[in-house]
Order: C-alpha cells, then structure tokens, then sequence
C-alpha cells in the first residue's frame, strides 16, 4: 500500500532482459537508508520487490504482466525513475490509496505552462474512461494527483512547481508513455455497477 507522495528521484543502473522477465536496479539515495531485500518499493507507481541491496542501489525482478502494462519494459540506463517506499502504520496519508497495480499506460499529448504551474494533457483509453471523474484521484508515474478535467480523447492534470521538481514528470515530454493507477474505489464501484 502506497499514498501517490513520491520519496525522491532514483535513476536507472542497470536493466537486464531476461527472455520475457527482467531485472531493474535503481540508485536511491534515501528510500534505500530504510530499505531492504523482500520490501515493497513503487517505481513509478508499480509495486515490486527488493530482491538486492549494494549500498544505494536497490534490485528488482519484474516479470511479464508487469512489463506489458508498465513503461518499467523501456527504461535504460539514466532514466529518472519516481520512488516510493511502502506505507508504514503510523505514516500520513498525503496522497490517497495507492496499491501500486497500474492499469495502464497513456501517452502525455502536451505540457503547457501556466503563470505558476503546469499542465499535463493525457491521452485517455477509451476502455478506461469509465475510471475517471472530474477532481477525482489517479497517480501518474505514482505521483498522486487530482483529474482537472476529461475531454473525450484526453483528460487534464496540473502540476505545482514542487511536484515538478521533485518527481520525474520534470523530465516528461509528449509522446512519453505515462504509468496510470485509477482509483481502486471508484474502480470497486463501477464494478459492483455492472455487477
């Protein structure tokens, strides 16, 4: 369980493809001081497992499912990756409940900058537009944000400075293919709706 409050910046070391598997190893200077073999750790949203730990670099196998719904399958080396450890009894709930299972992945169209902010413009899938609602939750890259706005092809996100500059979406631009987790009520709700 995870808020959607991105713990830092880690970057990418090494990735290994392993025919349909992989293994990722991520540098991180402060979720790794609290961090060891067997914990849950979110990278840009997806739950995995620490299965190493060298120093400040953290490893983690990923099998297929997880490379097929994620954009984990086209990180190299370098790439900034957001990093969030699991939630501890007693942490608080910044964000909102984040299993760290994404849905999907959707391309970021645009990133227009306001007076004081910014704002995302995210294709939206139509088999996925039923989990969506205007100023409902979804993380992004597992960052928790508020859904500004749905038009019928994309909906929009803005992003204050301080998110930007302390999560990935600061080195995000269009085409980029995006890490979504819908909000598990509202996707508990509609399914009891078709019920």
């Amino acid at each position: 369980m995870f808020t959607g409050i991105v713990k830092e910046i880690g970057q990418v070391e090494t990735f290994l493809k392993r025919g349909t598997a992989a293994t990722l190893g991520i540098r991180s200077k402060t979720v790794s001081l609290e961090t060891s073999a067997s914990d849950s750790v979110a990278i840009n949203g997806a739950c995995l497992t620490v299965t190493e730990k060298k120093n400040d670099l953290l490893f983690f196998d990923t099998v297929e499912s997880t490379l097929e719904k994620t954009n984990l399958a086209k990180l190299k080396k370098g790439d900034f990756v957001n990093v969030e450890p699991a939630l501890k009894v007693g942490d608080k709930l910044g964000g909102h409940f984040v299993l760290g299972h994404v849905d999907t992945t959707a391309r970021l169209r645009r990133v227009i900058k306001k007076s004081t902010y910014w704002q995302l413009e995210v294709e939206l899938p139509a088999k996925v537009r039923t989990h969506i609602v205007e100023n409902g939750s979804l993380t992004l890259e597992g960052i928790s944000l508020t859904i500004k706005k749905i038009y019928p092809r994309y909906f929009t996100l803005d992003i204050i400075p301080f998110t930007c500059g302390h999560t990935n979406i600061k080195y995000k631009k269009p085409g980029d293919r995006l890490n979504i987790e819908f909000d598990y009520l509202l996707k508990k709700l509609e399914a009891e709706k078709r019920g």
